[in-house]
């Protein structure tokens, strides 16, 4: 398949991580699919077939990818500066996507889980939309205008990317924020939840990251 030959929305990444969540999320059309190395054994695991794979492959056997054409198959050397989730990333963003949805890449190597915070940075930097999906938490990117149908009592964490995020303002949670400063080093705004089934996040400059718990045992 050409880069051409689709025009892509959005882009589901699959990494290779211990947290994931027990359904895939939903896919069409206009939804790429690229498995980041070993990724790949949990898209088949799901039967999604990625469009791409990325990758150094030093966790995955390739001979065990049997739905792919080679071309489909991008390599590249063990010794590298990146990451294959953010080469994977740099793939997909070539493509013009707007839209990023991660999963597998949370749990395992907490080296790679906070590498994978600062890539959420770098997304909102560019002006897309991202969220990283792990099996009990949504981790969603707030710094566009966030609404999220929620059930009652979920709890809600915003936590700065950015020195200092600015302008925050909420609307469905039990401690409502209006034009609040929220700054990096501080807990204050971890652990709110929501009190209505639909619930909004808005801040006027910096990087926010909400974190939704989805089981919060």
């Amino acid at each position: 398949m050409s880069k051409q030959e689709r025009k892509w929305v959005r882009c589901l990444i699959i990494g290779h991580s211990d947290d994931i969540p027990a359904k895939p999320p939903v896919v069409d059309q206009h939804t790429m699919i690229i498995a980041a190395d070993a990724g790949y054994l949990i898209a088949k695991q799901w039967g999604l077939v990625p469009h791409w794979l990325v990758g150094d492959f030093d966790s995955l056997n390739l001979q065990a990818v049997d739905e792919l054409p080679a071309t489909c198959i991008i390599r590249h050397p063990v010794e590298k500066d990146k990451t294959d989730v953010e080469l994977a990333l740099d793939f997909a963003l070539e493509l013009g996507v707007k839209e990023v949805v991660m999963v597998g890449v949370w749990g395992g190597r907490i080296d790679h889980s906070l590498g994978n915070i600062e890539l959420m940075y770098n997304l909102a930097c560019k002006n897309i939309k991202a969220r990283i999906l792990t099996g009990s938490a949504e981790l969603h990117l707030a710094n566009q205008a966030l609404e999220l149908n929620l059930p009652i009592g979920t709890i809600v964490s915003l936590l700065p990317l950015s020195a200092e995020v600015t302008g925050v303002t909420t609307c469905g949670l039990y401690y409502p924020l209006c034009n609040a400063i929220i700054k990096k080093g501080s807990t204050w705004t971890i652990s709110n939840k929501a009190v209505a089934e639909s619930i909004e996040v808005k801040c006027e400059s910096g990087v926010l990251l909400a974190v939704v718990i989805k089981d919060p045992r």
